[in-house]
């Protein structure tokens, strides 16, 4: 983890060392136009716009990646951790058609020694156990009581004990109480992450080209 962390430090900082040199190279870009000399005017105008462009990608590249490794890294989930439950068939509806049907549940799961909950899950059933999916029967389930709305159903509804649980009473659960998997980030806030990663590159270019004023100041 440690060397992860100096490779990902060293990755940032040779981003921000481009960027600064890119900022060099539009300075030279801008040196020429205004230089009086035509032969320096020219060298400097070409050499700085073939090298920008290039400095450009691999800089900001660097810089986004230096950034979303660690955050890859702090933001990794970690593995559920599934609990047996009981859940109620509030409703259940086939999306697709087979031998293997895939149904949409609704359910309230009923998690030992907690309240009850609504949530949604999916199950991949054979056609011959589709009567154990009937609204209103109780299946067995696992859910992460970390994460509620991770429920996943048992594919076997089988075994001695199925004709118990199947006929268990559980109290259907208020909609109020359903749980539902966090929203994805939207394509703003994306772009408003990236942007904050190349913030830092921008002020370097500048910086680049505050300090290429020094060495192309002659040429004005």
């Amino acid at each position: 983890m440690r060397a992860e962390r100096v490779e990902e430090a060293a990755v940032y900082w040779v981003g921000l060392l481009l960027c600064v040199l890119l900022g060099g190279e539009l300075g030279a870009i801008v040196a020429g136009i205004f230089a009086s000399d035509v032969g320096w005017s020219v060298s400097l105008i070409v050499i700085g716009a073939n090298l920008a462009p290039w400095t450009a990608m691999a800089g900001f590249a660097l810089l986004l990646r230096g950034r979303r490794r660690p955050r890859a890294l702090a933001e990794k989930p970690e593995p559920p951790r599934l609990e047996p439950a009981m859940a109620r068939i509030e409703a259940s509806r086939a999306v697709g058609e087979g031998p293997e049907i895939p149904l949409r549940l609704d359910l309230t799961v009923a998690p030992t020694g907690r309240s009850a909950y609504r949530a949604h899950a999916t199950a991949v059933v054979n056609l011959m156990d589709l009567d154990h999916f009937r609204v209103g029967r109780t299946i067995v389930v696992d859910h992460d009581p970390a994460r509620l709305w991770d429920v996943r159903v048992h594919r076997q509804q089988g075994g001695g004990s199925s004709g118990r649980t199947s006929l268990a009473k559980i109290d259907t659960a208020p909609p109020e109480t359903r749980q539902s998997a966090p929203a994805r980030p939207t394509t703003a806030a994306n772009l408003t992450r990236r942007g904050g990663a190349l913030r830092p590159g921008l002020l370097a270019a500048a910086v680049g080209a505050l300090l290429s004023v020094l060495p192309f100041h002659t040429f004005y």
